[in-house]
């Protein structure tokens, strides 16, 4: 049983008051040398991947690397548990009275967000769920305090806002649903939705008074702009110590007018479902620290090579080395990252991530019934397709002002029935009370198209785009027309040339 005196002696393990970088290096060699032999001795999967290797001393470059279309296609064969089925798991998600649940009494189940193109479904047991919270609780805040720094959240819970897209069992939202019941009274959480109306969620984020706010950079900026302009006093409330951005790059100038406006400090986390506990903020600079002693980030090339630090890499690959059940070891991730090439100022034996580029996405919006412009978060449709596990690769694309097109492509094998994707995204933008404001039509494609650098954007606005184009057309066509005009009125001021005297006759 799982209860508070182990959750203390798992926060004891994970504070980061290491003496040299090789106790670090030395828990992540324990844990990864644990997980390939766990997986090679469970997984059906691995041990036909890790044939003729002694994963006790190979080289990570060593072993083969797992994207995630072969995760999907071999799921069951994958996973360390043969009672788990992809086709049940499926139907478990399927069901929005199961988000809290444990599945079978022992797992925990989210589906990733999909913006690589394809949704995963993810499975941890019980151990590894608390341990999310564990780091969060760990490393994600200042601590004031070596020895029991926490001891002060039994009089004064922390309070943490989350603004996001409705819950749902997208990993953000179903790791708050699985919050153990000994943490609630210490950790109090209040959901904010990004399509509720702006005066609410202010109204709300308010009266809750949070210490921490937590969500995706647009929305950090939305209210950046509310409190600038004096509609929200979130400031003079006096309450607010840390802001953290997840799931989408934050500029460096944006993060410094927040941190000037709500008096504090601005971090990254870089994570997704498949490792929640990827990385945590730098709490006193900009960047992310890698937890490398409960997971590996390579950052590498088009060829799965490294690249040295202060370079960004083509893509990264991630090794998970807590989840046992679902083993996720090198699995390739299309973000493009860039580790420091010097320690941190902060001190910190972690690796230092400098910057995270993120994947390819133009930004969609959709024009309200009073004409005004509002953001329309890609997460929003993207939470709908969380369900379409048949799917291998999507494409979000604004083809009018409240038009929105959605590519999908077909897992080898597998087939889409458009209406039942439409039906799972208008699901979503229902919940959210905008189906009068977008329209959704599927298309079931072979294969995406590329741009230029063959890269596949997950979110394209070609109606931006026309109108940029219609725009920059009228203000050439108005220039044009202005300069005709100048030249017109400059050829009616000129007066006609004096005809040339006649020559004087020769005397």
């Amino acid at each position: 049983m799982f209860g508070p005196l182990r959750f203390v002696m798992m926060l004891q393990k994970l504070y980061p008051f290491w003496r040299n970088p090789s106790q670090v290096e030395a828990s992540q060699q324990k844990r990864l040398r644990a997980i390939l032999a766990h997986a090679a001795e469970n997984s059906p999967y691995y041990r036909r991947r890790f044939a003729g290797l002694d994963v006790s001393r190979c080289a990570l470059s060593e072993l083969p690397t797992l994207s995630k279309a072969e995760m999907m296609e071999n799921f069951d064969e994958l996973v360390t548990d043969p009672r788990l089925r992809k086709a049940d798991l499926a139907a478990f998600v399927d069901n929005p009275d199961n988000l809290g649940r444990y599945y079978l009494g022992d797992y925990s189940v989210s589906h990733t967000s999909g913006s690589q193109g394809q949704p995963a479904l993810i499975v941890q047991d019980r151990e590894a769920v608390y341990l999310v919270f564990a780091t969060q609780f760990a490393r994600g805040t200042k601590l004031k305090r070596r020895f029991l720094p926490h001891l002060g959240r039994l009089i004064n819970p922390a309070r943490m806002a989350v603004l996001t897209v409705q819950p749902g069992f997208y990993p953000s939202a179903s790791a708050f649903a699985y919050l153990p019941a000994f943490l609630k009274p210490v950790f109090k959480v209040l959901h904010l939705t990004v399509s509720d109306p702006m005066p609410s969620n202010i109204r709300k984020l308010e009266e809750f008074r949070p210490d921490y706010i937590t969500g995706y950079a647009s929305s950090l900026e939305a209210f950046g702009r509310e409190q600038a302009e004096g509609r929200m006093n979130l400031t003079e409330l006096g309450c607010l110590k840390q802001i953290t951005n997840v799931a989408e790059p934050l500029s460096d100038k944006s993060a410094a007018r927040l941190e000037q406006l709500f008096d504090a400090h601005v971090t990254d986390e870089y994570a997704m479902g498949e490792c929640m506990v990827l990385s945590s903020g730098c709490t006193v600079g900009r960047g992310a620290h890698v937890n490398s002693d409960l997971a590996i980030l390579e950052v590498v090339d088009e060829n799965n090579q490294p690249v040295p630090p202060g370079t960004e890499g083509s893509k990264v690959l991630l090794t998970n080395l807590y989840n046992r059940v679902q083993p996720i070891i090198r699995y390739e991730i299309d973000d493009r990252v860039t580790m420091s090439a010097k320690p941190c100022g902060c001190g910190s034996f972690l690796p230092h991530i400098e910057k995270i580029s993120g994947r390819s996405k133009d930004k969609l919006f959709i024009e309200a019934e009073d004409g005004k412009r509002r953001e329309l978060p890609y997460y929003l449709i993207l939470t709908g397709l969380h369900h379409v596990l048949e799917m291998a690769e999507h494409q979000i694309v604004q083809t009018g002002p409240r038009n929105f097109l959605i590519r999908a492509v077909p897992l080898a094998g597998q087939k889409l029935d458009p209406e039942r994707i439409r039906s799972v995204v208008m699901e979503q933008v229902v919940s959210e009370g905008l189906d009068r404001l977008i329209d959704i039509e599927i298309a079931v494609v072979p294969e995406l198209p590329r741009g230029p650098s063959g890269k596949i954007s997950r979110a394209l606005n070609e109606y931006a785009k026309t109108q940029a184009g219609n725009k920059q057309a009228g203000q050439t066509q108005d220039s044009k027309t202005q300069d005709s005009k100048t030249q017109d009125s400059k050829t009616a001021d000129v007066k006609p040339a004096a005809a040339p005297a006649p020559a004087q006759a020769a005397e």
